[in-house]
């Protein structure tokens, strides 16, 4: 025994530890406890009460988690039900808490060196999920046939044998729930799940010691036979006696072959043909399973893909969201600068930001009170300015720059009619006719007052007759 202080080896009836001197009686008596419990659990295992030997080892480790014999033997026995993903588990955590000369070791090994068997371990457990899943959308031949093939790969696998009889139940089988129970309790005696389902269908849960007791004799009477001497058997009469061929003995034979063509026609081919049909029923079973299996994957992706439509909507939403918060921001900052530059005197420069700000998207009263201040002292006369600068480029002949110059002027007062005819005319003598047109075209259309209405309307037409 280790002493939990120092962790030297120390005997085990000292109550006080023969390197540190620590008083260890209390410590003992766990140890002794835990021993206890360890040693029942063994008694339970060795008649099959596996469900008893697992609620000892687990009282014993609830005493003293470092007993990993107990722990080991836990292990054991979760493999003998077929639970070895508990197994393991159990085996890690001992091999943790002990990491030299320690059994757990050589389990680990031997499962874990076998590839294939964890694979199949592994292919198993996913089958009994899905048996499982298909019994409770109730499609109980599927799962059956699922829960046969685990139990095929895996005898032991207690819970596949309990839900098996159970659908068995379900479907008021109740011979084949009662064998596949009896299968189960030969693997635990005592589990309390097999004892309810055996007491459901009016058994006696008990019936399966005398099975095992039959089995006993009949085990030790043919070890019996096994040493006897082999009996000698008399061999038939001949058939030929004398030469001659033996009424009685031919007769027979006839009578054999009569029986037996007779049983190969009654007893053979209908059980042939039952064979045939079982067979292809498991096939269109398996079959149902696998459509099932395939329609299931679709619906999933089908609802991941709606799933993924969603999301994407929703991001894009919170991007379309992000990039307009991103605008409002710059838009204001612009704001700002403008309504800064006009306060310092430099109203061309305030109106070439305030410009590009689109106010309606403000909230603030107080904005747009002082963007409407601004505009209406600074738009229209940048306008007049910038008309008067491009008349004098077209007068000039630069047309190009004289074309630009009268686009500012139209961008900060769009109704600006003397703008709007000087653009019409730089263009026509520039050689854009077609475009000339349509400035002369709005301009006779929207603004009959204006004093370039009617030389509008010359050019208009003088371009209309060409």
């Amino acid at each position: 025994m280790r002493c939990p202080y120092c962790g030297k080896e120390t005997t085990f009836r000292r109550k006080v530890c023969s390197s540190c001197n620590a008083d260890i009686s209390r410590y003992r008596k766990i140890v002794s406890i835990s021993n206890k419990y360890y040693n029942d659990a063994i008694y339970k295992a060795r008649v099959r009460d596996l469900s008893g030997a697992i609620v000892s080892l687990k009282n014993s480790l609830q005493v003293n988690k470092l007993n990993t014999n107990a722990r080991n033997l836990l292990g054991l026995i979760y493999l003998e039900l077929g639970e070895t993903v508990l197994a393991l588990s159990q085996w890690v955590i001992s091999k943790n808490y002990q990491d030299e000369n320690n059994r757990a070791d050589y389990y680990l090994k031997i499962v874990q060196s076998n590839a294939s068997q964890l694979s199949e371990i592994n292919a198993n457990i996913k089958k009994f999920n899905y048996a499982l899943s298909q019994a409770n959308a109730g499609n109980f031949d599927v799962a059956i046939l699922q829960l046969k093939k685990v139990i095929s790969a895996e005898p032991r696998y207690l819970k596949a044998h309990q839900l098996l009889a159970l659908l068995y139940m379900q479907k008021g089988d109740n011979e084949k729930a009662a064998r596949g129970l009896r299968k189960a309790q030969q693997i635990d005696i005592s589990n309390t799940t097999t004892l309810r389902y055996l007491a459901e269908l009016g058994l006696n849960p008990s019936a399966v010691k005398v099975e095992r007791e039959i089995a006993k004799r009949n085990q030790i009477k043919g070890q019996e036979l096994e040493n006897a001497e082999e009996p000698q058997f008399a061999s038939p009469g001949p058939i030929l006696r004398d030469g001659k061929i033996n009424k009685w003995s031919f007769i027979y034979l006839c009578i054999g072959l009569a029986i037996g063509f007779l049983s190969v026609v009654f007893l053979v081919l209908p059980n042939r043909e039952n064979a045939i049909v079982r067979e292809y029923n498991a096939e269109a079973v398996e079959m149902a399973e696998e459509q099932s299996n395939l329609l299931s994957q679709i619906q999933t992706l089908e609802n991941d893909k709606d799933n993924l439509n969603t999301k994407i909507s929703e991001l894009n939403d919170e991007i379309k969201t992000l990039q307009e918060a991103a605008l409002d921001v710059v838009a204001f900052n612009k704001f700002l600068k403008g309504v800064n530059l006009y306060i310092s005197g430099e109203e061309e420069e305030a109106a070439a930001l305030l410009i590009e700000v689109n106010i309606d998207k403000f909230d603030s009263k107080q904005a747009k009170a002082v963007y409407t201040i601004i505009a209406d002292n600074c738009f229209d006369k940048i306008s007049k300015n910038k008309t008067r600068e491009g008349y004098r480029s077209y007068l000039n002949r630069r047309y190009p720059e004289a074309i630009s110059t009268l686009k500012e002027a139209l961008k900060y007062n769009k109704d600006n009619d003397q703008a709007i005819y000087y653009m019409g005319l730089a263009l026509e003598t520039s050689g854009n006719k077609d475009k000339a047109m349509e400035y002369y075209t709005k301009l006779v259309d929207n603004y009959v007052t204006s004093s370039y209405y009617k030389v509008a309307q010359n050019h208009l037409n003088a371009l209309t007759v060409e």
